[in-house]
């Protein structure tokens, strides 16, 4: 019942971001685990499916990025100013991130 109590207060905070934020976390769970497995499956069959974990990587980042902007949104909203700084740092390094991988991976060559 911790876990309901959680997300009604969570729901009741967020005054209608909740729904955005919970599918944006959904989305980023699941291109992590494209990810996992992506990796897996070229490092146990020793395929070349680089571009393929580079695009989940770039999608899983830009996803993260996008969660940190919803949280942004609501911190400004909110006037909140505790870690506003860090966070907003830390969506700018995901974001550009992100964009490093799609365009590495445009262009075909290697990044990281």
């Amino acid at each position: 019942m911790k876990i309901l109590d959680t997300i009604q207060k969570d729901y009741r905070k967020s005054k209608g971001l909740f729904l955005l934020k919970l599918m944006i976390k959904i989305l980023a769970m699941y291109f992590a685990f494209r990810v996992l497995y992506a990796a897996g499956s070229a490092i146990i069959f020793e395929n070349s499916t680089k571009a393929n974990v580079d695009y989940f990587v770039f999608s899983m980042l830009f996803i993260l990025g996008l969660s940190n902007t919803v949280q942004l949104v609501e911190m400004y909203r909110d006037k909140k100013k505790e870690h506003f700084k860090l966070l907003l740092a830390s969506t700018i390094l995901l974001i550009a991130v992100s964009a490093a991988f799609f365009l590495s991976s445009a262009i075909g060559g290697e990044l990281f």
